[in-house]
């Protein structure tokens, strides 16, 4: 029958308001209470379990009541009393989480984990890094497809060692049972589903130009002629070469303003810029270069992992600077203070996948040739940056 909100709790659902525990309720009565109050009182079945909550949850009737709305959560088996024996409080809990049987409450837990945060970090880091073994074994045991190309594979076992290595350590330092097992079956699950298609590089080609893989970006040129076979588009040398011009002007011209700046600092008393504020420098003039000269419909991309592994490594190298024109190949650029392998490997994957591969150097060491990449050498005008002196009037 339908009840009004002036209806009493004791009148509408009588079977609720028997039990009502009046000795923790104070004043209120099932006679004044209405069935819709937001108010949290006390309660106690005929088994006598008690428990808090509020009058309008406890006169609704979801699925667990099997349609008696005085059903009590305990009897029916929907929760367990389940006490912590660390902290010693006794909450209502879901069977399944009494079963796993945690030594604290989620309020002491989370305490206690921030009085105890910095030691536990270190001593979980501590214990990742002893598991490296363990969880390489485990990955050994899972049977990758086929046709994984053996750069993806290389991803994809980095990634699922940090997971396994700290599910491993989760389990030592915070006794979290099971926690290893669920993991690597996330990661294998996850190695089923990897592999791309060569549709799927395709469309990612042809849209956007990148292929998004483990939620990484890759650049989709590179995965195309790699999974296809296909050769790279014929690129005008001319064309190329113009490019590299205009951004060695454009360089040139950032050196320039750097070393104004550089010796203005000086002035104020600070020392010369250190390599990491260069190359972040350089980076920043290559990004206004794409934006700024190439135009408004260009992408451009920093970090973009490569499918390559250079040798050495255990997971993909990534290209400190992509540009993706709809009008031209892909720019690739990696910035370098000094000699370094894998950089001449990045840029050689670019070129065999049909992009245009540049080097930018500067800082110390000599400059290797790579067939077919470019090398913009800014060793003097970086080095000019970083002696700059104040002129003698400035003050």
């Amino acid at each position: 029958m339908a009840r009004s909100l002036g209806v009493s709790l004791a009148e509408a659902y009588p079977q609720v308001a028997a039990m009502w525990l009046q000795e923790r309720n104070g004043g209120l009565t099932p006679q004044k209470a209405t069935p819709k109050m937001q108010v949290a009182v006390w309660w106690r079945c005929a088994a006598g379990h008690e428990w808090e909550e509020t009058i309008s949850t406890r006169t609704t009737l979801p699925k667990w009541k099997n349609g008696d709305v005085a059903a009590c959560r305990e009897c029916v088996g929907y929760r367990v009393s389940y006490t912590y024996p660390d902290c010693g409080h006794t909450v209502k809990v879901t069977p399944e989480s009494a079963a796993k049987k945690r030594g604290r409450c989620w309020d002491c837990q989370s305490r206690w984990w921030q009085e105890n945060e910095p030691r536990l970090k270190k001593e979980l880091s501590a214990a990742a890094k002893a598991a490296a073994g363990r969880a390489g074994k485990l990955l050994d045991t899972v049977v990758l497809p086929a046709d994984m190309p053996a750069p993806l594979a290389a991803e994809w076992r980095w990634w699922a060692a940090k997971h396994l290595q700290g599910a491993i350590a989760a389990e030592e330092k915070m006794g979290k049972e099971g926690r290893t097992d669920e993991v690597l079956a996330s990661v294998t699950e996850m190695a089923a589903r990897l592999t791309p298609t060569k549709e799927k590089a395709g469309r990612a080609a042809a849209t956007d130009g990148v292929l998004r893989i483990l939620n990484q970006a890759h650049w989709a040129e590179g995965w195309l002629h790699v999974l296809t076979g296909r050769g790279p588009r014929p690129v005008a040398e001319q064309d190329l070469q113009d490019i590299a011009l205009i951004l060695a002007d454009y360089l040139q011209r950032w050196t320039d303003d750097a070393a104004a700046q550089v010796a203005q600092n000086r002035a104020d008393g600070y020392g010369p810029p250190s390599t990491p504020q260069i190359t972040k420098a350089l980076t920043g003039a290559v990004l206004d270069f794409a934006r700024t000269v190439l135009g408004p419909n260009c992408r451009a991309y920093r970090e973009l992992r490569l499918p390559l592994v250079p040798d050495g490594k255990g997971r993909y190298g990534r290209a400190d600077v992509v540009i993706c024109s709809p009008l031209s190949p892909g720019l690739v650029i990696e910035l370098d203070s000094r000699p370094n392998p894998a950089s001449a490997q990045k840029l050689a994957f670019a070129r065999d996948a049909g992009a245009f591969p540049l080097w930018v150097r500067f800082g110390e060491g000599g400059i290797d040739k790579t067939d077919g990449v470019m090398v913009l050498d800014l060793r003097e005008a970086v080095r000019g940056v970083c002696d700059a002196q104040p002129s003698a009037g400035a003050s």
